[in-house]
C-alpha cells in the first residue's frame, strides 16, 4: 500500500529480505527489524540500495521494550523471526520462539496495528501418517523437536490472545521454502554433497515446495484481504517439484560432484542421529552435530499439503513455477559458491 508504513520481523532473513523488497517496490515505508550484530543485514542492504523509505531497526524481538516503538503508526506488520534449525537450548527456542512472539503481538495491539501476519511453518501439524494430507483444519501434534513444538506453543498463545483482544491476525504456514536468498537449506545440502556425507532414508519423497516471491505474494495478500483476518493459510506451490534424490543430483551438478546415492534405512539414520546429539550435549559442543533428528523426520516422510483454502479465499496462486523456481534457486547457488 503506497505511503503506508509496514513493519517486517527477521528483516535479514531468507522471507523477511523478500518481502522487505517486496514492500518498498510497492511503495511501502518499511520498518526492517533485524537482530544487532546479523552479518545478514549487509545483504538487505545491498539488495536494496540506498531506499529513501527503509528504516533499519537493530532490536531483539525477546525484548519488548526495543520493539513496542517501531510498530508506532505502522499499518502492517510481518513477523518472520525465529530460531528455525540450530543446535540451541529448548530456552533458547523458546525465548525467541514463544516470547518473541508474544512481544510482537502485544506490540501490534497497542500500537493498533491493523494487521499482524505471522508465518508460522506447517510443521505445527506434525508428521504426516501414511497418506495423510493436512489441510488448516488439522490439529496441531508435537515433534518432540523445539523448533517445531515452540511453535506450536507459540501460535496456541497466539490464536488465544487474537480471541480475547480482537488483534487483526492472519496466519501464514509455508511449506518448504526456496529461492534466491536462501543461505541455509540448499547450501547445507550442497555441502553435505560435496563432503560425501548426504544419505537418503526415505525414497523419492517430494517435498511441498514453495518458492519464497510466491510465499511473499501469500503474505500480502493475507495483510490487506478482509477474508484473511482470524484465518490461517497453507501456502505452497502444489506441483510435483523434483524428489530429494532429484534435487540432490542438481546440485551436485552445480557444485561439479558426484551425485549422493546411498540410501539407509530410516531406524538406522534416527539412531545416529540420537547418538550423535547425545554426545554433542555430554562434550558440550557447541557446533552443530552432522546430522539431526530434526532432519531424519523432516526427510523421512512423504508430505502433502492441501492449499484450497488460499486459493479460494485470498485469491492466491503462485507466479513463479516449479521449475524455474529451481532454476533460479541453482543459479543463486552458482553464483554464491
Amino acid at each position: 500500500m503506497p505511503g503506508s508504513v509496514s513493519v517486517v520481523t527477521g528483516a535479514a532473513g531468507f522471507v523477511g529480505q523478500a518481502l522487505v523488497c517486496r514492500l518498498l517496490a510497492d511503495g511501502d515505508v518499511v520498518r526492517a527489524i533485524v537482530l544487532p550484530g546479523d552479518p545478514c543485514t549487509a545483504e538487505l542492504t545491498e539488495r536494496v540500495g540506498r531506499a529513501a523509505h527503509l528504516e533499519v531497526v537493530e532490536a531483539d524481538i525477546t525484548d519488548a521494550a526495543s520493539i513496542t516503538p517501531t510498530f508506532a503508526g505502522a499499518t502492517r506488520v510481518f513477523h518472520t523471526a525465529a530460531l528455525v534449525h540450530a543446535w540451541a537450548p529448548w530456552d533458547r527456542f523458546r525465548a525467541v520462539n514463544v516470547g518473541g512472539m508474544r512481544n510482537v503481538a502485544r506490540a501490534a495491539l497497542e500500537q493498533k496495528v491493523a494487521r499482524l501476519v505471522a508465518v508460522s511453518t506447517t510443521d505445527v501439524f506434525g508428521i504426516p501418517k501414511a497418506d495423510e494430507t493436512f489441510d488448516e483444519a488439522s490439529p496441531m501434534q508435537r515433534w518432540g523437536e523445539p523448533y517445531a513444538d515452540t511453535k506450536i506453543e507459540a501460535e496456541q498463545w497466539l490464536w488465544q490472545f487474537h480471541r480475547e483482544t480482537g488483534l487483526p491476525l492472519s496466519v501464514i504456514y509455508p511449506g518448504w521454502v526456496y529461492g534466491p536468498g536462501d543461505h541455509a537449506f540448499f547450501p547445507s545440502l550442497a555441502a553435505a554433497i560435496a563432503a560425501g556425507s548426504m544419505l537418503f532414508w526415505h525414497r523419492d519423497a517430494r517435498l511441498p515446495w514453495v518458492y519464497v516471491d510466491n510465499l511473499v505474494d501469500a503474505c500480502v495478500l493475507a495483510s490487506t484481504h478482509p477474508a484473511a483476518v482470524g484465518n490461517g493459510f497453507i501456502v505452497h506451490d502444489d506441483a510435483d517439484g523434483p524428489t530429494l534424490e532429484e534435487l540432490c543430483a542438481q546440485i551436485a551438478a552445480v557444485i561439479g560432484a558426484a551425485p549422493p546415492t546411498r540410501h539407509v534405512p530410516y531406524a538406522v539414520a534416527f539412531g545416529a542421529a540420537w547418538v550423535l546429539q547425545s554426545v554433542w550435549r555430554l562434550f558440550g559442543i557447541a557446533r552443530t552435530p552432522p546430522l539431526l533428528t530434526v532432519d531424519v523426520k523432516a526427510f523421512g516422510f512423504q508430505w502433502r499439503l492441501a492449499t484450497a483454502k488460499v486459493r479460494e479465499q485470498l485469491g492466491w496462486a503462485p507466479r513463479v513455477q516449479t521449475a524455474d523456481g529451481m532454476r533460479r534457486a541453482l543459479e543463486y547457488l552458482r553464483q554464491r559458491r
